[in-house]
């Protein structure tokens, strides 16, 4: 009884993203991101904090249009399913706030010994986004974000070395991810179309 509930649950967050909206959307606000680093690098005397908010407002919006779209599209093609949030998941809201914690303490501990991080902010970056990711399949059980995660770490290591380490490092590393997610995303939208679309189909009559 306790494997059948369990399935539920895990089918219930893997429905939310079998439309591909939650990658597109995702891609859009990372995409927000490459825009914000770039801007912050090209333009050094522009008030950070004032574009911060309206790319911020501008991802939320982001998100609310695709809750719109679903609501008017896959709900009614396919039923709606609210997942377990992952704020009533204890084990997981531990490991995010452990994970945050180690992450302030590491750029305290760098703050406080003056130890320069800007030419490793693509690998922070990535670790933030692989952490992000990772958890994410923990919960789906998706394959496709434990290659999200790998692939972040990766090629934020790979722009440290290779030199660009600074807010064009991380700007670049948005923008890999943003290009991965979108992919995934128009993949799973095509297989939702067109699952769909044969299950709307009527039989062929003999």
């Amino acid at each position: 009884m306790e494997n059948k509930i369990k399935d539920a649950q895990k089918r219930a967050v893997q429905y939310w993203f079998s439309d591909g909206l939650a990658e597109l959307s995702a891609a859009a606000i990372g995409l927000l991101l490459t825009l914000y680093f770039i801007i912050q690098q090209i333009l050094p005397l522009a008030s950070f904090a004032f574009i911060f908010l309206l790319l911020f407002i501008a991802s939320f919006g982001i998100r609310k249009l695709m809750l719109w779209y679903r609501e008017r599209n896959t709900y009614p093609h396919t039923g709606f399913v609210e997942p377990k949030k992952g704020m009533q998941d204890r084990g997981l809201l531990g490991t995010a706030v452990g994970f945050s914690i180690l992450l302030s303490g590491f750029m305290i501990y760098t703050i406080w010994h003056g130890i320069q991080t800007m030419r490793w902010m693509p690998v922070i970056g990535g670790a933030i986004f692989a952490f992000i990711f990772i958890m994410a399949g923990y919960r789906t059980r998706l394959t496709r974000f434990y290659f999200l995660s790998a692939f972040c770490l990766l090629l934020g290591i790979v722009l440290a070395v290779c030199g660009l380490g600074d807010l064009w490092g991380t700007a670049f590393l948005s923008l890999g991810t943003s290009l991965v997610l979108l992919a995934f995303g128009l993949i799973t939208r095509a297989a939702y179309l067109h699952q769909n679309t044969t299950n709307l189909e009527p039989p062929d009559e003999h």
